[in-house]
């Protein structure tokens, strides 16, 4: 075959592609093998996590994400390296390469070291975990994946929210130990408050004692009078939850003291307004 090609090409012309085409087949070789070394990788990290691991599957989930990402990178820039090998870039030029190109991160690419860094301090402080229902600069939702540079989290509406590791300032974890969930209501000023606050507190009793609200830790409190408000006054009840159930334990609620409250006679108010029409005369 390349007795018949080369006389068209001639014998240098011909040893040039034969090289060229040589170099990219090597370079494919080379792509494919690194692609399924990562899927083998990222495959082995999971499964010594899961299994040996003693660590709560949150956190062993975290610690996955981040191996796997750092692993796949690692790769990526040895797959890079012996491609730039392959078409005759010496070893010694890669290093004065990185030297120059470390340079130039470290100039150009503050952002992004400061989003690694962030993300190693989530990780070895224990934040917050992959599974974890946390508030993050204003965005609610349970942490999907934690990665060298960002996380994800999931909203209860379903949207997905990437932020930056280096952007995360303040975080509200609440699925650490418990939850506690809030309930107001409100009355009538008409209504005998320190009657309604003793038939709330056997009322709860009853609600937590006979399991009616699955999730609840202990009896929940009625706080007291929270706030004065225009058209009622407004009491404020808590009852700490384990994680997660905070909000079934705060529709549960209502519903049941609403039920209550019609059957006691209590009237819930709502906000009324009086018109005063006069006439030419001013009456």
């Amino acid at each position: 075959m390349s007795k018949l090609i080369a006389p068209l090409f001639g014998m240098e012309e011909f040893t040039g592609i034969f090289e060229v085409i040589y170099r990219i087949g090597l370079c494919i070789v080379i792509f494919i093998i690194g692609t399924l070394l990562i899927k083998i990788v990222q495959k082995a990290i999971k499964h010594t996590l899961r299994s040996g691991s003693r660590l709560n599957p949150g956190k062993n989930a975290t610690i996955s994400t981040v191996c796997s990402s750092v692993a796949k990178y690692v790769i990526y820039f040895l797959m890079l390296c012996y491609i730039l090998t392959v078409w005759g870039v010496s070893p010694a030029s890669l290093l004065a390469v990185g030297g120059v190109a470390s340079v130039a991160v470290s100039l150009g690419a503050q952002d992004i070291i400061q989003d690694i860094l962030a993300g190693i301090f989530i990780l070895t402080e224990d934040q917050f975990g992959v599974g974890d229902v946390v508030r993050i600069e204003g965005y609610s939702g349970t942490v999907e994946s934690i990665g060298i540079r960002t996380t994800r989290i999931r909203s209860a509406d379903g949207d997905l929210y990437i932020i930056p590791n280096g952007q995360i300032k303040i975080v509200s974890n609440m699925s650490k130990g418990f939850n506690r969930a809030i309930v107001d209501v409100g009355i009538s000023y008409d209504a005998d408050i320190d009657m309604v606050i003793d038939m709330l507190d056997k009322e709860l009793e009853a609600i937590y004692t006979q399991g009616k609200v699955k999730g609840m830790l202990s009896v929940p409190e009625v706080l007291g009078v929270e706030q004065l408000a225009d058209s009622c006054v407004v009491i404020r009840i808590k009852a700490d939850c384990s994680v997660g159930e905070n909000w079934n334990v705060e529709r549960q609620l209502r519903r049941l003291i609403k039920n209550a409250f019609d059957r006691e006679g209590i009237e819930i108010p709502y906000p009324q307004n009086v018109v005063y029409v006069k006439n030419d005369k001013g009456e």
